[in-house]
């Protein structure tokens, strides 16, 4: 028996009777720009290796279909597709960050599968399912205290939470009613995983958990619909329930509802000016700061990184070898910015990253945990010049932030950027178009036409 008082049931019900009309127009706006950003995310991720590999396997196992694995001319399952191109979404850490972690790579290519697969070109209800995609996934996250706190047991959020939020977006694109959209929730958190594993030697692994979770979603949509139930209490069941299972702290499970309808989760998230690991921004802004202020960074003798403990931890990587490793390395970025003046994507890439410039100026960066910085405060940069004189910064609020955001022609640069990866010019600029139109009659189709 289903019990529609449950948190799932309470989030159903909600689900199932938001609309269009209940968003704010300064939300859909930040919608659309987030969707394009994420696009421009994952055509720059098609031809990584990453994206070879997952299209390589769906070629051998998941084949056929009717939802497209984008611009890689392949075609599978809606729950095949909504991996591989999650997988690719997140490929070059360049999507969005501060939602379940990386929202858009989870929503967006869940709800992108199953338009195309059912042929739901509804924009508006596009919109829709986008949006409680990442109202939900960044509210289970919350529940669970906070990025940090979850994080810092070993889950990746992206993979865990995210799938909640995949979940919700999937139920809506597919116009789930009450009760399914509830066996929906339940099936997906019986599903949620992925962990920090990769960190020890910077697998490709970190890209799956978004695919994972996208794939989770939109397979959980799908059981619903077709009559399997998920557990009603997947959430606060006192055995196996994702609050006891996930959590060992405690768990704030109004966090749910606080709010919800009045404010959104969505305009919590934050856009990256950078190729790297979201907690590297600070740092990267400070290098590129004072470069400027020293001019040439030959005169520099030494560099000295003070973090946080949990920075530390997740960013320390000394001596990156992978592009990911270097992506989540604290004096990689730093050493990339006074070197290139940039940490762009090139900057991971090479012939870059074996650059010997840019390997033996490493060797002048070292990093150390700093007691008085807690948590998530930005690290700060020290630089000793061969002059003698020291300089430092520390950047509270880094570019990308929500606090701090980059504004829509940087956003839209850096999708243009990006997508002639793997597009021609006039093609991204008509995507791009069709992204800003897509509440308009039409405008989902040619999306899905441009993306295959």
């Amino acid at each position: 028996m289903i019990l529609t008082e449950t948190i799932s049931g309470k989030i159903s019900k909600f689900v199932e009777s938001f609309s269009y009309s209940d968003l704010p127009y300064d939300v859909i706006a930040f919608a659309k720009l987030l969707l394009l950003d994420l696009l421009g995310a994952s055509l720059a991720g098609v031809n990584t290796e990453e994206g070879r590999a997952v299209t390589k396997a769906l070629r051998a196992i998941g084949n056929g279909g009717r939802a497209s694995v984008w611009c890689s001319g392949l075609n599978s399952t809606p729950v095949h597709a909504a991996f591989a191109n999650g997988t690719i979404a997140h490929a070059q850490e360049l999507d969005d960050f501060n939602g379940c972690d990386h929202s858009g790579a989870v929503v967006i290519p869940a709800i992108f599968a199953i338009a195309e697969t059912e042929e739901r070109l509804d924009g508006k209800r596009f919109l829709e399912a986008m949006v409680l995609g990442y109202e939900f996934g960044v509210r289970a996250l919350d529940v669970l205290g906070g990025y940090r706190t979850h994080n810092n047991a070993g889950w990746h959020s992206t993979g865990t939470c995210g799938s909640i939020g995949s979940a919700v977006a999937s139920a809506k694109m597919l116009a789930l009613n009450q009760d399914q959209t509830q066996h929906a929730i339940g099936l997906a958190g019986n599903m949620m995983a992925g962990t920090w594993s990769f960190l020890a030697d910077g697998s490709m692994s970190k890209r799956t958990n978004a695919g994972k979770a996208a794939e989770n979603g939109v397979a959980s949509a799908y059981l619903a619909r077709s009559g399997l139930s998920g557990p009603s209490q997947v959430f606060e069941a006192e055995w196996g329930g994702v609050f006891n299972t996930y959590s060992s702290t405690p768990v704030y499970p109004d966090q749910f509802f606080k709010g919800l309808g009045e404010t959104f989760g969505l305009m919590r998230s934050g856009i990256k000016p950078y190729a790297s690991c979201r907690g590297a921004h600070s740092a990267t802004d400070s290098a590129l700061k004072l470069r400027e202020k020293i001019g040439n960074y030959g005169s520099i003798e030494k560099i000295r990184i003070r973090c946080s403990n949990a920075n530390f931890r997740t960013l320390g990587n000394i001596d990156p070898n992978t592009r990911l490793a270097a992506q989540m390395s604290l004096p990689y970025c730093v050493a990339s910015s006074f070197v290139f003046g940039s940490c762009s994507l090139e900057d991971f890439e090479e012939p870059r990253f074996s650059d010997p410039t840019l390997r033996q100026f490493l060797n002048r960066v070292s990093i150390v945990e700093d007691d008085s910085l807690a948590g998530e405060t930005p690290a700060v940069v020290e630089i000793c010049l061969k002059s003698g004189e020291l300089l430092s910064d520390q950047t509270m609020v880094a570019l990308g932030d929500p606090n701090n955001q980059m504004s829509a022609q940087q956003i839209e640069e850096k999708f243009l950027q990006l997508a002639v990866r793997s597009l021609d010019s006039t093609s991204a600029e008509k995507l791009r178009d069709a992204v800003f139109e897509i509440d308009g009659v039409g405008s989902v189709a040619k999306i899905l036409e441009i993306l295959k």
